[in-house]
């Protein structure tokens, strides 16, 4: 991760209720971040996902309402719990759909449901002693898989229920080995809704309701031969795009996701190759190209993931506002200078821009916020225990998730680098002494 260091002030408020910590933000983010603390420190939630799934969110600026369906579906999830006794939920993704998942500290809620639905759904759980049979089945299955296929990383994924997660570890357990059969190659398998490959060479999807004759003949399948495709498929786009891609946009690397066929990953491929051809579009910084089964970001000063089938027009008017290489070279430049003024600040604070999603020109205009208020607050000293600040780019879903569940949560106060001056001055003041 890239971070730009600079002496800010850090995390979250614990001590505040969600209600009045909410009342004095605008925006999204920052509210998010704020009732994202108060789950975690009333009701112990410890991780907060906003979801719905990635499938056709579509553009960079199509995730803000999402975001703002995350915060409604917190207070939803944070006013349920004060109805519920001993909830004893660990992990919550804010969905589209009811689901109790990985186990039974783990749930979907939609972020539009009734306070009576949300509180009906939390209540209606099994028994202790039903949980620990299931738990136990579970185990036990997965102990059987584990002597007849040697699998070294077996689970679940999120998008399914906890039964269809034992259904499928059900089939899986009935696979039989004939003798003399080579070992499971896949050093991941994962019990999903989908069938693919997964995030890397060594990774398998399953649907959970395959049959045991489906499993076991994915099982046989050799990663290497399964991925050689893949392999021959780059060399060609390499061979034919070579010059499109190195030569006019300066790509530093490009490659199609993995739900991709071959054949629409040539279509994105070649949509690109003629974009290339536009004078706007080798003005442009390139750095990480994704070509993605559904959406169409720019992730930040470099890095962008792009839909198959945009249509090569469609696909050089979005991009027209991404920054210059002379642009992005002027800010990275800036944003050093920036974080030298920032250095040794009496506020107590050591602040940092995620860069690894986010525009340079924001973190700019966060330091120079930053450095207007710690000039305008001399007296300004942050509490214990945060001792750090990261700004964020509150606007992209991968972001704000990285920020509600990062380790250094504790101690860091994350905002949204698009924070007005006065909602920075708004956020700060309630981590200080």
């Amino acid at each position: 991760m890239k971070y730009i260091r600079v002496f800010l002030f850090a995390g979250i408020i614990a001590f505040l209720s969600p209600y009045k910590a909410f009342a004095n933000s605008q925006n999204t983010f920052n509210q998010l971040i704020l009732a994202k603390s108060s789950l975690e420190s009333r009701f112990n939630v410890q991780s907060v996902e906003c979801f719905p799934f990635k499938e056709n969110i579509g553009f960079t600026e199509d995730q803000i309402p999402l975001i703002k369906n995350c915060l409604a579906g917190v207070r939803l999830l944070t006013s349920a719990l004060d109805s519920v006794v001993d909830p004893e939920i660990h992990t919550v993704g804010i969905s589209t759909r009811f689901l109790r998942t990985g186990g039974f500290n783990t749930v979907l809620i939609p972020w539009n449901a009734s306070l009576p639905e949300t509180v009906a759904f939390l209540e209606n759980r099994l028994s202790k002693e039903k949980q620990d049979l299931f738990l136990a089945k579970i185990s036990t299955l997965k102990r059987k898989i584990n002597l007849k296929l040697r699998i070294p990383s077996l689970y679940c994924s999120q998008r399914i229920s906890n039964e269809q997660c034992m259904a499928g570890y059900e089939s899986l357990s009935s696979v039989e080995m004939p003798p003399g059969a080579k070992p499971v190659r896949w050093k991941e398998i994962v019990l999903d809704d989908e069938r693919g490959l997964g995030e890397n060479s060594h990774s398998y999807r399953i649907n959970y309701h395959a049959s045991s004759e489906e499993m076991f003949a994915i099982l046989l399948m050799d990663p290497q031969k399964e991925w050689s495709f893949r392999k021959r498929m780059y060399d060609d786009i390499k061979s034919k795009f070579k010059g499109a891609f190195e030569k006019r946009l300066q790509v530093a690397t490009y490659f199609c996701s993995t739900e991709l066929t071959v054949k629409n990953c040539l279509e994105g491929i070649a949509s690109l190759s003629q974009a290339s051809e536009r004078q706007v579009m080798r003005m442009k910084a390139w750095g990480e190209v994704v070509i993605d089964e559904y959406n169409t970001f720019i992730k930040d000063d470099f890095d962008v993931s792009i839909r198959f089938d945009l249509p090569t027009d469609e696909l050089v008017s979005y991009f027209s506002s991404k920054e210059n290489r002379a642009e992005a070279t002027k800010n990275a430049v800036l944003v050093e200078k920036l974080e030298k003024r920032t250095l040794n600040n009496p506020s107590g604070l050591r602040a940092v821009c995620d860069l690894d999603g986010m525009r340079s020109r924001l973190c700019v205009g966060a330091f120079k916020d930053f450095i207007s208020f710690v000039s305008s607050h001399r007296d300004y000293r942050v509490k214990e225990p945060w001792e750090s600040v990261m700004f964020i780019d509150g606007t992209q879903l991968a972001r704000v998730n990285f920020a509600l569940n990062s380790p250094p949560r504790h101690s860091y106060i994350y905002i949204d680098a698009a924070s007005s001056a006065e909602e920075l001055q708004t956020h700060l003041m309630r981590f200080g002494k």
